[in-house]
Parts: C-alpha cells; sequence; structure tokens
C-alpha cells in the first residue's frame, strides 16, 4: 500500500492532475467548448468526453482501497470536554488513546520516507508552524489563512469570473447582509473556538483542507455510548467553504445527544469537483472508521449537504453506490446501506442547467467549465442517474440507496428550486425513492443562517425523524425553546436584502 506521505504528495498536486489525465485522454481542456445545451447525453461528445466520470470512479475506487493508510488518522487521543482542550483525559471505557484535536499531524511526520523532496520538506515545516498556530492562537490563525486565501484566490481567478453592474450588486448586498448578522455571526464565531464540546481541524487524510470538526454531546461521554451521528458537508459555490460553516447546526443538534462531523474539502481553484468529492469520500470513510472512539454510533449515521455541499455529497453516494453495484468497492469499510438516509439542502444538481440562470444574475457561468475539468455533465449527480453504467446496474444501485430527502426553498434565488424538483424527478425515474420538500418562502440561507438565529431550524425538523425513528416528534416538542440570537425585524430585512 501507499505511505501517507506518498499519499500526501499525490493529493497536494490532485487538482492539477486530474486536469492533466483529462487533458491527456481527450487532447486538452483549455480551448474546449463549453457545453451549453442542458441535457445528460453521456453518448455525444462532450469537451472531455466521459473521461472526467472514469477518473472519478477511480478515484472513488482508490480511496475505497485506503484502510490501512487511513490508519495513520485515526484519533488515539480524545479530550473531554470538561478539561482544557490542552489537557487529553481517556476514552470511555479506561482506554487512554492519544489526542487526535487540533493541529493533529504526527502520522504524517511517523510515516516520512528517506530522501523526501525539499518541497515536501518545506510543506512539512509549513504545517507544523500551523498546527502551532491553531494550537495556541486559533482564532488569528484561522482568519489570517482565511486572508491568505482570499488573496491567492482573487489573484489566480480573477479570469475567471466577470465584474459587471449586476455582479457588483450582488456584492455589495451580500455585504450588507453580513454586516446587519455581524453581531450574531460573532457570538457563533467565538462559541465554535471556545466551546470544549467541538473538537476542531481533526486531519483525516493528507491534502491540504482534509479537515473536520466533531461536535460530542455529553451523551456520548457515557461508557458505551452509541450516540446518532450526522455527517455535515457545507456550501461556498465550491470556492469560499469552510467546515466552521456548519456550528449552528453542530451545536444545536448536542441539545438533543446527536454528534455532528463537520467535513471540510478543496476550494477551487486548488481543486476541481472530482478533488472535492474525493476529500468527501475520505472524510465519510474516516468517520466510518473512528466515530466509535467518540461515542459515536456508526450504524445511526446520515449523510447530509447543504448548496455546494448537497451537490457533492449526493455524487459522492450516488458514485459510491454506482462502485458498489459493480462490485468495485469490495474492499470499503462502508457503504451507501449502512446510512441511515440522504438529505440534501439547496443543491444545484445538474450544473449545465444552472449556467442560464447563473448568466441572468449576472455571474459567470463559464467559471464551472473550469470547476469541473471540463465536463459539467459528468460531474452532475443528475445526470450521472442517466449514464449508460448506471442503467445497467439500476435495479441493484437503486435498492442500495438509503432514504433520500430534499430540501429546498422556493424563494431561493442561488439555485431555484427546480433543482430539486428535477433531481427528485431524476431519482423517481431510476426507480429511487426520493422525498421532495420545497418550502414556500424560504431563500437560500433560511434553513442555514436566518432560521437557526431565530431558532427555527428546519434542517433539525428533518434529520432528528431520520436518525431517532417516532420518537423525535416529542423530542422536539419537549427541548425548551432557545431565545432569538438577533432581533426578528433585522432578521427578516437581512433575509430580505440578501442576494440568495
Amino acid at each position: 500500500g501507499n505511505s501517507p506521505s506518498v499519499m500526501a504528495a499525490r493529493q497536494r498536486k490532485a487538482g492539477p492532475q486530474v486536469m492533466t489525465e483529462v487533458a491527456n485522454a481527450t487532447g486538452g481542456t483549455e480551448d474546449s467548448e463549453v457545453i451549453k445545451t442542458p441535457s445528460c447525453s453521456h453518448s455525444r461528445t462532450t469537451p472531455n468526453g466521459s473521461q472526467v466520470h472514469s477518473i472519478l470512479q477511480n478515484r472513488l475506487r482508490s480511496v475505497s482501497q485506503e484502510s490501512e493508510d487511513l490508519l495513520a488518522y485515526a484519533p488515539t487521543k480524545v479530550p473531554s470536554p470538561e478539561k482544557s482542550s490542552d489537557a487529553p483525559s481517556p476514552l470511555r471505557g479506561g482506554k487512554s488513546p492519544p489526542r487526535a484535536g487540533e493541529g493533529d499531524t504526527g502520522a504524517l511526520h511517523e510515516a516520512q520516507e528517506e530522501g523526501a523532496s525539499i518541497t515536501s520538506k518545506v510543506r512539512e515545516l509549513h504545517d507544523d508552524l500551523e498546527s502551532w498556530g491553531y494550537t495556541n492562537f486559533p482564532v488569528i490563525t484561522d482568519h489570517f489563512n482565511f486572508l491568505v486565501y482570499g488573496v491567492d484566490l482573487a489573484v489566480r481567478s480573477v479570469r475567471w469570473f466577470q465584474f459587471g453592474f449586476a455582479a457588483v450588486w450582488l456584492g455589495f448586498r451580500l455585504c450588507l447582509y453580513a454586516t446587519m448578522l455581524l453581531p450574531a455571526f460573532v457570538r457563533i464565531m467565538l462559541t465554535y473556538y471556545h466551546d470544549p464540546r467541538i473538537h476542531r481541524r481533526i486531519r483525516y487524510g493528507p491534502a491540504e483542507r482534509e479537515y473536520l470538526d466533531i461536535y460530542v454531546p455529553v451523551e456520548a461521554l457515557k461508557e458505551d455510548a452509541k450516540v446518532p451521528v450526522v455527517i455535515a458537508v457545507m456550501g461556498g459555490a465550491f470556492i469560499i467553504g469552510h467546515r466552521g460553516y456548519n456550528a449552528q447546526l453542530g451545536l444545536r443538534l448536542m441539545d438533543f445527544g446527536v454528534i455532528t462531523v463537520g467535513v471540510d474539502y478543496r476550494n477551487f481553484p486548488r481543486g476541481i469537483i472530482p478533488d472535492m468529492v474525493e476529500d468527501v469520500s475520505r472524510g465519510v470513510r474516516w468517520v466510518f472508521q473512528n466515530i466509535q472512539r467518540y461515542g459515536g454510533d456508526p450504524s445511526n449515521v446520515l449523510l447530509m449537504g447543504q448548496s455546494a455541499g448537497a451537490h457533492l455529497s449526493s455524487m459522492l453516494l450516488l458514485s459510491h453506490c454506482l462502485l458498489e453495484a459493480k462490485g468495485a468497492a469490495e474492499a470499503d469499510i462502508w457503504s451507501v446501506s449502512n446510512l441511515k438516509g440522504y438529505i440534501g439542502i439547496s443543491g444545484p444538481y445538474h450544473l449545465e442547467k444552472l449556467g442560464p440562470h447563473l448568466s441572468s444574475r449576472g455571474l459567470y457561468p463559464g467559471v464551472m467549465h473550469y470547476m469541473t475539468g471540463g465536463d459539467l455533465v459528468a460531474c452532475s449527480p443528475e445526470c450521472l442517474l442517466e449514464h449508460e453504467e448506471w442503467k445497467a446496474v439500476s435495479k441493484k444501485a437503486a435498492g442500495m440507496l438509503p432514504p433520500i430527502h430534499l430540501f429546498h426553498g422556493d424563494q431561493d434565488k442561488a439555485v431555484p428550486s427546480w433543482s430539486s424538483v428535477d433531481f427528485a424527478g431524476a431519482l423517481t425515474r431510476a426507480g429511487v425513492t426520493a422525498k421532495l420538500d420545497i418550502r414556500k418562502g424560504m431563500t437560500h440561507t433560511y434553513p442555514v443562517v436566518e432560521g437557526p438565529m431565530r431558532r427555527h431550524d428546519p434542517q433539525i425538523e428533518i434529520i432528528l425523524p431520520m436518525l431517532l425513528g417516532p420518537g423525535a416528534e416529542r423530542r422536539l416538542q419537549e427541548t425548551p425553546k432557545l431565545p432569538p440570537m438577533w432581533p426578528l425585524p433585522i432578521l427578516d430585512v437581512a433575509g430580505s436584502v440578501s442576494p440568495f
């Protein structure tokens, strides 16, 4: 098998590698014509044919065989939330493994190979310094990294965006929206960085953003505890996502005795969608491999995603299901049938169809051409259901999938609700049962920002019945109501100002 250091070298170049693989297979990507017809035909000649689909399938199959390698990232001790994060305490059952918390990169260095390149050594030094910063000054380090990433994003991606009046107006509304909700955001941020129940920045793989956060309720600390688990993949337009966006969800689910795992992934342009799906796949495997150490029940796990995270998690769900149906994931430690359910919140499930909508809002849809390695069809979950490989095993694949719940607000301006409607229809045609949940008056951000701030959380209302069964309704009613985080009139105005 590959050692973690070899995996790290491979993963750090994963984005360019995918583009190189596609270019080699098709004769180039830069000058390829962007598809404009909103179709899922895989038989026609697309900019990169079906190579992106094959590359993603091969990537996920490779991840499914990494069990021994990923043990290097398994936690060896878990801190008690009642003690300082710098003072590790024994696990339940008297075990006393080392902490796998912030900046846990020891496994990477233990697996170093002789003759490592200067680049690798510089990267390792950077990782050591970054880990020291996150351990001692997490808020400063995180925001410094965010600033560096923002500058890097601006320099590297300016050629992929257009800045007309409509786009500038959307940006102004976004700034106004963020300013109106800033005190509530600061409150959430302070809790995220200082709540000892949150185990932040746990490395689950070798790539630069393969980290996750775990929100551990007190119920999980009991002897032989087995509490439900939610794997949450955040949004961020594939560009500005961060696992910390799951904070409101994770904090509230702890009130119900549920563990939340917020999985991070590489953002564009440092990675493209096949890289992101691969990251999420590796994160899900880590959870099934390790969550029992935190008091989680691996037989009661729910996968969910919001916006871009809904796209990536649904892409993983269907792609992994296809691998299993073809008998190509025998070595994996988890199956889609192990999931208690899947929830997609406001997801863009057909990227090609989304292009005209982005154009109508003054945004440049061509950037998705680069995000997908040139093949929007191969990177669209809805289209995967119409692929010949899926059709060949459709009955078997449909029988493996867990219950699926697709949620969308009918006032969503970022990703129109037809995205979930069409995806639900495609799932139904493929023999998959999916519940479509279109909520009146809700925008793209309401389920994850304004709603939870006003203490109305549609996500919780969907998650608990899927995890806890018939007793969920009573649990929701009995749990004390929390006061709004910010005045309701301001939340109402912010919702109307929001460009989402």
